[in-house]
């Protein structure tokens, strides 16, 4: 894959992060309910388990996408 694949990737992994794992937390401290944020459709205790594991899904995709981003930047 070329550098701007990767950027597209990376760019959707933390636009689904900060939407589905951050937002839900913040929307919930101030009483927001966001049309998209799919883990507010949960019951209590769900919701927080949902968006801690997209959380932690995401920046582990992240890592891994930065990891072959420089790794397909040195073979070339």
């Amino acid at each position: 894959m070329d550098q701007k694949a990767y950027d597209g990737l990376q760019t959707v992994v933390l636009l689904v992060g900060v939407w589905e794992g951050l937002i839900p937390f913040v929307a919930k401290i101030f009483g927001w309910r966001p049309f998209l944020a799919f883990p507010l459709h949960l019951p209590d205790p769900l919701w927080w388990i949902v968006s801690g594991a997209v959380i932690v899904i995401s920046l582990v995709l992240l890592e891994l996408l930065d990891r072959a981003k420089k790794q397909s930047t040195r073979e070339s």
